[in-house]
């Protein structure tokens, strides 16, 4: 092993935002019926909060590109991808503060 931390550290963290993904069928539900209320057609928000959760998986899936960096010592970098997925999650938090 190249960095026995960083090994440890990028493994939780693909374990972890990939075992989001089982969640993923249950936010596709909810997101078809965000629709259900007839001014959210018009709201912008609405819209936004669907497009973040239809586009969620390729966060956890861009994130194993992480590995690639840590073969080539490039920890910082590695560390980096292996925490894609937190930008849609905070996509996601501050939409739906927005919506509320």
């Amino acid at each position: 092993m190249k960095n026995p931390t960083a090994f440890t550290i990028l493994l939780i963290l693909n374990i972890l935002y990939g075992l989001t993904l089982l969640l993923y069928p249950f936010m596709l539900i909810i997101v078809a019926f965000s629709f259900d209320d007839p001014a959210a057609s018009k709201n912008l928000l609405v819209y936004a909060y669907t497009l973040i959760l239809i586009s969620y998986p390729l966060g956890p899936l861009l994130s194993y590109l992480c590995w690639l960096f840590y073969n080539r010592f490039s920890f910082k970098w590695a560390y980096v991808t292996a925490n894609l997925p937190l930008i849609w999650i905070l996509a996601f938090s501050t939409c739906f503060f927005f919506i509320k």
